[in-house]
């Protein structure tokens, strides 16, 4: 079976797939992957045929205008932005999923690609079925990611209205460019969300995030839209992409040199002044007498380390899975990718979350008492002192500690998803 699956976003949103990809692969199907172009040399080092598939998402981001988005921690500052750039990839974009998909017996997409998805399948009449990092269907439990605050209890209507909202913004905003597809495709055109089609047609929406997280949702959806669990990258193929733990040597020993260190995961946040940044932590962390390991992606990483004080290392991306469990607590921007890897770990884990489903993520984190959350563009010493209190407050690194094996079971979730594709195939 040729199963293909088009991804877009950042590393966080393709390695789940990656992962799922070789559990298909190790069962004999034929796995082709499109990611964007900054990420076909991960997949294809990962052992999977990978080809370029939209634009480069974390190149924009990177850009000074994608910084000041960024660092103004507004979805809806930060949505303009990528929009502009999806608008401007569209007719490119549907043209490598056309050819990606020739031949495809199956189409296994993501929220970000399952517009585009549904219309190729249509056409081709193939079955689909889709993933969802974060939830992103109507419900009355939560509020549509990003639309109001995730701090405060919102009546049922409240939650819903947020995604009415929304659907009819996706449906306006992206009905254009899937239409133009659609008569591409021979198709006729259609007036309906992706929600909505999706639904008429039995697509499993399969949630690949921990229900753990999302008290009373699975509840709510029950067997409609099933949630798996996070799916794991394999250390396997992890050192497949360069993520050698014996690269890991001296972070590791720096890290049991002395009391656990705090994570410090700002690689993906849009730090301008590295310096000031570093002396943030040094001083925050010498006055609640912790150690701080720093992983950037900062240009002067070494520089920027020799400057420091004893007590705080500064290095490039690293392994979660290989240093992440030598570390106290974690504090790191709330992306899905980092927040499952964290608390796995079963650190205390203070989100500093930046847009998207960042801060949604760092409101659960708070609400279950598992760290706290600070939107990025408040962080400072007096709240950065007040996060590494509550990382530290031994409750909290309890029920961190048992909230980590209500993760677990993650390890076989890629196998599970591979199972239900497989049904929906027809196998």
């Amino acid at each position: 079976m040729r199963v293909v699956l088009p991804l877009a976003g950042t590393r966080g949103d393709v390695q789940p797939a990656v992962a799922l990809g070789l559990e298909l692969q190790s069962r004999g199907h034929d796995v082709v992957l499109g990611v964007p172009p900054n990420l076909v040399d991960f997949a294809t080092r990962a052992g999977l045929t990978a080809h370029t598939f939209g634009p480069d998402v974390q190149k924009l981001y990177s850009s000074d205008r994608g910084q000041k988005a960024l660092a103004a921690g507004s979805t809806f500052k930060l949505m303009p932005m990528v929009a502009k750039q999806m608008s401007e990839y569209a007719y490119q974009m549907d043209s490598e999923l056309i050819a990606l998909s020739e031949g495809a017996d199956i189409i296994v997409s993501t929220q970000m690609t399952e517009d585009r998805s549904q219309s190729i399948a249509e056409a081709a009449g193939i079955p689909m079925l889709t993933m969802h990092t974060f939830p992103s269907r109507r419900n009355r439990t939560y509020p549509f990611p990003g639309s109001v605050s995730h701090k405060k209890e919102l009546p049922p209507f409240v939650n819903e209205t947020t995604w009415r909202v929304a659907e009819n913004l996706r449906r306006v905003g992206f009905g254009k460019y899937i239409n133009r597809l659609r008569k591409r495709l021979n198709l006729p055109t259609t007036r309906k969300g992706i929600e909505g089609i999706l639904a008429s047609e039995g697509v499993p929406e399969l949630q690949i995030y921990s229900h753990a997280l999302v008290p009373g949702l699975a509840e709510e959806w029950g067997d409609a839209r099933p949630f798996i669990g996070f799916i794991p990258l394999s250390r396997e193929a992890r050192e497949a992409v360069g993520e050698l733990a014996q690269s890991h040597t001296d972070i590791v020993e720096w890290a049991e040199s002395g009391p656990r260190p705090i994570y410090f995961g700002f690689g993906s946040m849009p730090i301008r002044d590295t310096h000031a940044v570093t002396k943030l932590v040094e001083q925050v962390c010498a006055d609640a007498g912790q150690r701080a390991l720093i992983s950037a992606g900062w240009s002067d990483l070494t520089t920027t380390d020799a400057e420091t004080a004893d007590h705080v290392k500064v290095v490039g991306a690293l392994a979660h899975d290989v240093v992440l469990p030598h570390c106290a607590a974690a504090i790191h921007h709330g992306g899905i990718g980092t927040t499952f890897e964290s608390l796995r770990a079963g650190l205390p884990t203070l989100v500093c979350s930046v847009s998207f489903d960042q801060p949604f993520w760092g409101a659960q984190i708070e609400k279950l008492k598992l760290g706290a959350h600070v939107p990025f563009p408040k962080v400072d010493a007096d709240t950065l002192a007040a996060g590494l209190r509550v990382l530290l407050d031994p409750k909290t690194v309890q029920r961190a500690s048992e909230f980590a094996h209500r993760l677990r079971p993650s390890e076989t979730a890629a196998a599970r998803v591979a199972d239900a594709i497989e049904a929906r195939a027809g196998l």
